[in-house]
């Protein structure tokens, strides 16, 4: 059936897609997970469900679980299930029946099984201590303000209470040798959270207790996995300390010599970090995963706006195991093949299964094709331009797929800044073009997936050659798909709340800007809870070192000069970009009198794009639009109001 209806705000609430897909080492059964925003809980919801075999449908094993793990002899899974504000772990036989657990303190974030089955490794995340919030308090470090909460790992069999490993620092990893001696922990132990975002390697024996340091904390390391047989351990950490710019490199380390050697050393690419998206996939630990005969580890990267999965042979070599025209997202090695969730500009998400025996790429889900079969989705294309220095830069185009010509284009700028967008949906850029708007979606200089230069392009810059790439982007969409040059929006979130702010006081390319939970000033953003290890790096310095540059760069101190349209919408729990960012742009531009909106969100965070409230969600995408199609005005039927499509 031919779709009959563009796409909505409301359908928002229908958008679904699979997620952590695993599979078991030893039979054909299958586990995954389909989440999407719930109505009836306002927030994002769960279900597991588990596949026999190829031939056979999924049945849902619990809704309001995650995180499936299978237990080494397969007659159970293990999983994270949601209690109240926290997730704690569970587990059922195939059959339904529940195995007792008690779960540790806290909110569990992982879990994997031990090589006998007996007890599951969970980490678990847990504000320390407690004090009067009615009294004042003394802290140490300004992470500890915003961000308390540490995790710690707990062994947990039924019938017994947790048990807490003692691991000091942050546990940021841990998992189980093959032969269930040893636990490889990733831990801040003895680093100074204010100064340094570096972690270090662990092996902790379970039964003596005793550590051994195999890497000393130097850059940060992001997630580790033992080879089958026991004899390395395989772990990706940064290029450099406190540089968001930094790559990160896949390391293996001989545990008994302690000998360590990068993979792929001619691979210009972060390793395990994919294309982001309008999904929690990719924000979480990355995915390592050992070949059975432990000669190779398989991980993701982007490759531009595309993510990849490749096989790292310890002999340095690489190649790659699916490079298609779809984003790689996650990814699970098991008996029936390799399953891997994906996404492309038309899918929010699936999973496909390598197949084995026969090499075949079959689809072990379809949890989007219900909104898929109703609704007319744009096409989106690649564009590219060459840049005043001669680097390519890359960009994705959503263009109405009935619209007249000369239609609006808004120009919309990704956070990080370092992270890429690309080849995966985006609900904003189809719900756009669906009123009548051509989208443009951008990797400009700092992006991951072209390499360290590229990424470090932007450092002690913002505003600068990454602002160029993305005007050099906006011309060459206009040129290249006859849009109205004159009818340009620019919008973005985080670092691309920044950019859209900059952009309207630095130019007059842009006729509307929506900001959020965007920086307005760099001296204040300095000391928040971010702090050096993430300024210093990105502006080259601190603002006692270079406070020119500081001040120069600050879209605060050129307000004045905003004559565009301006709607700020910020969070108020926002600890990375504090509210005070869009108070401040919004006071300024009231006292200028300027044409601006402040749309404040309550009781959401940085990542409310990701994580927050559906009602919430609503009402900001709702303003959005409608911010947008006034000052831009799309020359299509009007799509009702969020009001309207929450009361029908």
């Amino acid at each position: 059936m031919a779709p009959s209806r563009r796409i909505v705000v409301g359908d928002l609430a229908h958008l679904r897609w699979a997620m952590e897909p695993a599979l078991h080492g030893s039979t054909t059964a299958a586990a995954f997970v389909e989440s999407g925003l719930d109505p009836t809980t306002d927030g994002l919801s769960y279900r597991l469900f588990a596949v026999a075999g190829p031939d056979d449908e999924a049945q849902l094993v619990e809704s309001d679980a995650r995180s499936p793990r299978w237990s080494p002899d397969g007659d159970r899974i293990a999983f994270l299930r949601r209690s109240g504000f926290r997730w704690i772990p569970a587990c059922q036989t195939l059959a339904g029946e529940e195995v007792p657990l008690t779960a540790p303190p806290g909110d569990a974030t992982d879990l994997q099984w031990a090589p006998d089955g007996d007890r599951i490794l969970v980490v678990s995340s847990q504000v320390p201590g407690e004090r009067d919030v009615d009294l004042p308090y003394r802290i140490e470090s300004s992470r500890d303000w915003q961000y308390p909460a540490r995790r710690s790992a707990w062994l947990v069999a039924p019938g017994d209470d947790p048990l807490p490993l003692p691991i000091a620092g942050d546990v940021a990893c841990a998992r189980w040798s093959p032969d269930g001696k040893r636990i490889a922990v990733v831990s801040d132990d003895g680093v100074d959270r204010d100064m340094s975002t570096a972690t270090g390697l662990w092996a902790h024996e379970v039964d003596s207790a005793n550590t051994e340091c195999l890497v000393p904390p130097a850059t940060p390391i992001r997630t580790v996995a033992w080879s089958p047989d026991g004899l390395a351990v395989a772990y990706l950490a940064s290029a450099r300390d406190n540089a968001a710019s930094a790559l990160a490199e896949l390391w293996v380390i001989d545990v008994a010599t302690l000998a360590r050697r990068r993979l792929a050393p001619d691979l210009d690419r972060s390793v395990g970090s994919p294309v982001r998206g309008d999904d929690e996939r990719a924000i979480g630990p990355p995915i390592l995963v050992w070949t059975p005969d432990s000669s190779s580890v398989l991980a993701v990267y982007a490759e531009g706006g595309r993510s990849r999965l490749a096989r790292f042979d310890l002999d340095g070599g690489w190649e790659d195991v699916i490079a298609d025209e779809r984003c790689v997202l996650e990814f699970s090695l098991g008996h029936a093949g390799l399953a891997f969730s994906w996404s492309d500009p038309l899918t929010p998400g699936e999973i496909s299964v390598l197949d084995s025996a026969t090499g075949a790429d079959r689809r072990l889900t379809d949890v989007g094709g219900e909104l898929a079969s109703l609704v007319d989705l744009a096409s989106t294309t690649r564009i590219s331009v060459i840049a005043s220095d001669g680097v390519e830069v890359e960009g994705w185009l959503t263009t109405p797929s009935d619209g007249p010509d000369e239609v609006p284009l808004v120009l919309q700028v990704h956070g990080g800044p370092h992270y890429a967008v690309g080849q995966r949906f985006s609900f904003d850029a189809q719900r756009l073009a669906a009123q009548g708007l051509a989208v443009l979606r951008a990797n400009p200089r700092g992006s991951f997936g072209y390499g360290q230069a590229f990424a470090d392009g932007n450092l002690g810059d913002w505003g600068g050659r990454d602002f160029e790439d993305l005007l050099d982007l906006v011309e060459e969409a206009v040129r290249r798909a006859g849009l109205d040059a004159n009818r340009v929006g620019v919008i973005g979130e985080s670092y691309g709340g920044y950019i859209a702010a900059w952009a309207v006081a630095s130019s007059d390319r842009f006729c509307a800007a929506v900001v959020e939970n965007g920086i307005a000033d760099f001296l204040s953003a300095a000391g928040g809870a971010i702090g050096p290890t993430f300024w210093h790096s990105e502006l080259g310095g601190a603002p006692w070192e270079n406070p020119a540059l500081y001040l120069e760069r600050s879209a605060i101190t050129r307000i004045d000069r905003v004559t565009a349209p301006v709607l700020v919408i910020h969070c108020e729990a926002d600890a990375t970009c504090p509210v005070a960012h869009g108070e401040a742009i919004h006071a300024a531009l009231r006292e200028q009198g300027r044409d601006v909106e402040f749309l404040r969100v309550p009781a959401e965070g940085h990542f409310f794009n990701v994580f927050g409230a559906l009602t919430r969600r609503l009402v900001r995408t709702s303003a959005l639009d409608e911010f947008l199609v006034k000052h831009l005005q799309p020359l299509v039927p009007a799509i009702r109001t969020n009001r309207e499509e929450i009361a029908t």
